[in-house]
């Protein structure tokens, strides 16, 4: 992808058309679309905006979309090519096609690739998001033809005032409000779903260090960790960068619980991870795997001096 940033940059050195695009950034504002998956029978859709701000031959902005019943924020960047009206757009995540819901959907990283048309009727950019190549089969392209906003109100700001008013009419209280509703589903979801006790650790440490990471191909596994029914991590996704965690064990209870607990089960089930615990100067690893009917549970007893 570096190397296609920067073939696209050199050909933004040539002179012409590119110069008065330049000068105009054409790129510049809001652009809107509906997304197409481009898959045989996908009748999902994404209600996309593009909010961009260019600087010369690169730029930066939003891309906003509602998919389902939730609206998703992301942060881009990327380059355009004077010459051939050709823009990238940096990966960044989108949440999975096939996702049930938008809570514990799982996201793929796509790239965007589009060509920027401008007539007396308007101004568009064609084009699709691409998924990362390891997963081109998993994550299917999503089609947009966005068109350039000049009115002051976009598409998305209009179903951000009906999003509103609907929240408003349903009159919520203020203590609901202020609970975060991913927090309070995980919650719920945790003490419904039956724990798997598949390891009993005995430690020397009050205090122990741990560390979560994906134990191979990333594939977009969101846990969160509890300790003895109280939430320490809230929805994180696994990577090759360690989640590390500091907790402290009860010491009035027979053992204390740690739950891996599983927000979705990637693009290849089950959830798993390899947890790295440390016990003062002693290391363990551990191999954990949660799916949506079960969570990894581990009982951990301290050493009694």
């Amino acid at each position: 992808m570096d190397k296609l940033f920067g073939f696209v940059l050199s050909l933004a050195g040539l002179f012409g058309l590119g110069n008065l695009f330049a000068q105009a950034g054409p790129l510049e504002g809001n652009w809107y679309s509906n997304g197409t998956v481009v898959i045989e029978g996908s009748t999902n859709n994404y209600l996309g905006e593009l909010r961009i701000k260019q600087k010369g031959r690169t730029f930066t902005g939003e891309f906003n979309y509602y998919f389902r019943d939730s609206l998703f924020t992301n942060k881009i960047e990327g380059v355009f090519d004077l010459s051939s009206r050709y823009m990238i757009i940096k990966p960044f995540p989108v949440i999975l096609h096939s996702s049930t819901s938008t809570k514990t959907g799982v996201d793929c990283y796509m790239n965007g690739e589009f060509l920027l048309r401008i007539s007396r009727v308007g101004s568009y950019l064609a084009g699709k998001f691409i998924a990362e190549p390891q997963y081109k089969y998993t994550c299917p392209e999503i089609a947009f033809d966005f068109e350039k906003n000049n009115d002051a109100i976009t598409p998305i700001d209009e179903a951000k005032q009906a999003s509103v008013a609907a929240a408003q009419t349903a009159k919520q209280d203020t203590f609901a409000l202020a609970k975060d509703p991913i927090v309070e589903l995980t919650k719920k979801q945790f003490e419904e779903r039956p724990k798997d006790f598949f390891k009993e650790m005995t430690v020397n440490s009050k205090t122990i260090n741990l560390e979560f990471t994906d134990n191979g191909v990333i594939d977009y596994d969101s846990i969160s960790v509890f300790l003895n029914g109280n939430l320490l991590l809230k929805e994180t996704m696994l990577t090759h960068t360690p989640i590390k965690l500091k907790l402290t064990l009860n010491d009035s209870l027979p053992f204390n619980e740690l739950c891996m607990f599983a927000n979705n089960e990637g693009l290849i089930p089950p959830n798993t991870a390899t947890m790295i615990l440390t016990d003062g100067d002693d290391k363990y690893e551990v191999e954990m795997n949660s799916s949506l009917h079960r969570t990894a549970t581990i009982k951990l007893l301290r050493r009694k001096k």
